[in-house]
């Protein structure tokens, strides 16, 4: 498991939320549609998940939530107008590990908001467990034969979607712990990316398990490892990094949940906590996840909070070593 935080609030956020939250009990939450911002554009896993719990938690909240995709700089400009909205609870994001841990331990700028001080950790509601795959050309079946390989040859190439991305870091931290020539590839986008995994122009790459399994299914991709400090359920026979390796905390899977406005009061924290646990456990989400690869969370502030605030300074110390940066 990994290690979790010590979630740390300030007394005068406590005192504050003490005093405001009997006059929005009386006023009644929600009073208005809730704007769900989300940091990523539409037909990203982020937009697909966020619509659907959209459905569902609108239905338990009696007023429905409005998808508002705000995508750019690695999601810090849709993050930044929810750290600054009022923090009534008609304003939410969907935050990532993209948006809420590695995006701000690779900015070279400060960021416009503090990580820790300007969210509520509201739900973690799924999580997204990455893969590592090589074209099968490639004389290798685990992960310690297809680092031998790359060594014997000298060079070996992995792609990415983008410099900083789950799939980059799990390149460069096998290439730092392993001393492996892992040369990386970055793409702007992942379709492209797989298609030069698939034509054999690069050797490998990690990715989520849906875009990949139909070629591993045909022949063209051959699975060497899950990215994750436990076997992921889709394929339960492949073993992890750590079972191969003995990296026991080598964990680059990625999670999703949702976030508010620092200081929103805790009863309506509570009453969105609901609506989201609800919209985890709906038999629509459930029929969904598994063709996404996603596994279903649904932990409360309170566990969000401490994994959040662990998963902030394990990113930047993942950050620190790698070298990676915006670009």
């Amino acid at each position: 498991m990994r290690r979790f935080g010590t979630t740390r609030r300030t007394l005068m956020g406590a005192a504050t939320s003490c005093l405001v939250a009997p006059a929005f009990a009386q006023d009644g939450f929600p009073s208005r549609p809730i704007r769900f911002v989300v940091p990523f554009g539409p037909g990203s896993t982020a937009d697909a998940l966020a619509r659907i719990v959209a459905a569902q938690a609108g239905e338990r909240l009696g007023q429905p939530l409005v998808i508002d995709n705000r995508p750019g700089a690695g999601g810090i400009i849709g993050a930044d107008l929810v750290a600054k909205a009022p923090p009534d609870g008609h304003t939410i994001c969907l935050g990532t590990v993209a948006s809420h841990a590695v995006s701000a331990a690779m900015a070279t700028d400060p960021l416009p908001y503090n990580l820790l001080n300007d969210f509520e950790p509201l739900t973690n509601l799924v999580n997204a467990p990455n893969i590592i795959l090589v074209n099968s050309r490639i004389p290798a079946t685990t992960l310690p034969e297809y680092l031998a390989w790359a060594r014997q040859r000298g060079r070996s190439t992995f792609v990415s979607g983008g410099n900083g991305t789950t799939s980059h870091l799990v390149g460069e931290m096998l290439r730092i712990r392993h001393n492996v020539p892992l040369q990386h590839v970055p793409y702007r986008a992942f379709g492209p990316a797989l298609a030069d995994v698939l034509n054999g122009t690069i050797d490998m790459l990690s990715y989520q398990i849906p875009a990949t399994l139909p070629h591993v299914a045909n022949g063209a991709l051959r699975p060497l490892a899950a990215s994750t400090q436990e076997r992921v359920a889709l394929l339960p026979n492949l073993p992890t990094v750590g079972e191969q390796l003995g990296d026991q905390d080598f964990d680059f899977s990625a999670w999703f949940g949702t976030f508010c406005p620092a200081r929103t009061p805790r009863p309506i924290l509570e009453r969105l906590n609901a609506a989201m646990q609800a919209a985890v456990s709906s038999e629509a989400l459930r029929a969904a996840l598994p063709a996404q690869g996603l596994e279903a969370l649904g932990w409360g502030p309170d566990r969000f909070g401490e994994f959040f605030r662990a998963e902030v300074a394990r990113w930047a110390e993942i950050v620190r070593i790698t070298g990676v940066r915006m670009t």
